[in-house]
Order: C-alpha cells, then structure tokens, then sequence
C-alpha cells in the first residue's frame, strides 16, 4: 500500500534542503551571523559585540539649527541627501542612501518637523471665528504686545483704546418709508439701514506680528475686522487676509532658509518626499 507523507515529515525535508545551503549564504554575509536550529533562520551576533557593525539610528527635532548641525557633522559619507517637503514644513536627510553603484540602506536620518508658535497657531485658531465682544476683545488683550490696530484711515491706533471700541459697540437701526400714490396705482417701500458704532474710537483692522514657525523670520499678517448685525447683538469676526498666500511664502522662506544652510557643504537639497522600498 501506498505510503502518506504527515505535514512534520514535509516540515523536516524542507528545513533539511534550507540547511544544505546555509554554509554558502553564512560566508557572503558582510557582518557576523549564525544558524539558528529554531526554524533554520540565521540570527544577527551584531548585539553580542563592543559596537555596531555599521552606524544607523533616526533623529527627529523641531529645532531647524539642531537639524543643520547634525546633518553637517554626520554627511561624511558620499550620497547623502535632504528631502524638503515645503508643504508639510518638514524634511528629512539621508546619510546612507548611497549611490545608483553601490546603494545603502537608507535606515540612517534625520527628521525635521516644525511646530507652529503659540502666537501663530493662536492666530489660525480665531481665524473666520465668530466670537462675541467679550471673547474677541479677551483674545485681543491676551496678544496685544503681537498687534496693532488701524482706523478707517489708515491711522495706528493704541490697542487698548481698539480693545475698548471693540467692546463698547452701539448698534442703531433707521427705518424709513416711501408711500407714493396715484389715481389707478400705489407704492409703498420700506428700507431699514443698521449701522455698528463705537462710543469711543472703532478699529478698521488690525496687524499681527509673530514668528509662526521656530527659526523663520516675524512675519506680519493682516486681518480684516468685520461686524455682523444681523441679530441680537453684534458678532464679530477677524479674518487673515490671503491666508493661502501667506502659508505658501513661510513654506518658500523655509525652503529658501534649508537650501541656503547645505550650500557648498556634502548634503545636497531636493523638493519633495522621499521613502525607501
């Protein structure tokens, strides 16, 4: 009678087969390795050693100097390259990623990510909010030292005396009628006007100086100051001016500012993201 072959029986043939050709894969083998009987897998010895058989590890900070300066120490290898994703406010520098020849193993990098200042990210926070004269004026005395103010002319105002006008708000309401008759027709019209006034001096818009990511230049961002009466009380909104315009010049400033540091030094500059496969 024919004989059946168990599932252990094929397990140990095929770990009999990998064994024949573990000699020959041990000597290619660049750092020391040995043969593990548990699954005939081959086991790194690098942990068993004084020090690593090469340097890898991941450095991440939010610290555009700390990034620079460590990249600069630690590209003494060929190939070495920052990826800058202006987008995201990021970028990442490969130290061994190697060469089209003899690549490496890319596991060897340093991580920037920046960090939006509390004042800036205050600023996006309010941004299109609507808030009442209670909270906006609280937000504006909580940042004043970052603001100033402007009239309808143009004029800088002080910010206490904007923060008073801001919630010192009168609005008035005016309604008038048209009656108009004639032998065989009539019209009548009704228009209402509301007005928002200030008892002491009303802010046209507003300025706001900040640095919005750590190791950028001060930026200043224009806000337009608008009431909405349509209710029962007034409902204020501050709005950054061209918000689009203005994240896409820190993105550039940030690009311009990485390429500039790695100029003329071993770690060259791409725009873009980069992972390994």
């Amino acid at each position: 009678m024919p004989q059946t072959v168990d599932a252990s029986a094929i397990t140990q043939i095929r770990d009999l087969v990998l064994a024949g050709n573990l000699p020959e894969l041990l000597e290619k083998a660049d750092c020391p390795v040995a043969a593990v009987p548990e699954g005939i897998r081959i086991q790194s010895l690098e942990s068993l050693k004084d020090g690593r058989y090469r340097f890898r590890g991941k450095l991440k900070t939010a610290s555009i100097p700390d990034f620079v300066r460590y990249c600069k120490e630690y590209a003494t290898s060929p190939g070495v390259r920052c990826f800058i994703d202006a987008d995201e406010m990021s970028a990442a520098t490969v130290f061994n990623l190697g060469t089209l020849e003899a690549p490496g193993h890319a596991d060897n990098i340093a991580l920037l990510k920046l960090k939006k200042t509390a004042p800036f990210a205050a600023l996006l926070d309010i941004d299109g909010r609507k808030k009442t004269q209670k909270e906006l004026a609280e937000w504006l005395e909580d940042w004043n030292e970052y603001l100033l103010a402007f009239s309808a002319d143009g004029e800088v105002l002080d910010i206490t005396k904007a923060v008073a006008g801001v919630r010192q708000i009168t609005i008035e309401s005016v309604t008038s009628q048209d009656h108009e008759e004639q032998d065989f027709s009539g019209k009548r019209s009704l228009m209402q006007s509301v007005e928002a006034k200030s008892k002491v001096v009303m802010p046209a818009a507003f300025e706001f100086q900040c640095t919005p990511f750590e190791g950028l230049p001060i930026r200043r961002i224009k806000l337009r100051y608008s009431i909405l009466t349509g209710g029962d009380i007034p409902v204020l909104v501050l709005r950054i001016v061209q918000l689009e315009a203005v994240m896409e010049q820190i993105a550039g400033e940030f690009r311009d500012l990485l390429v500039a540091q790695f100029n003329g030094t071993g770690v060259e500059t791409f725009i873009g993201d980069f992972s390994a496969q």
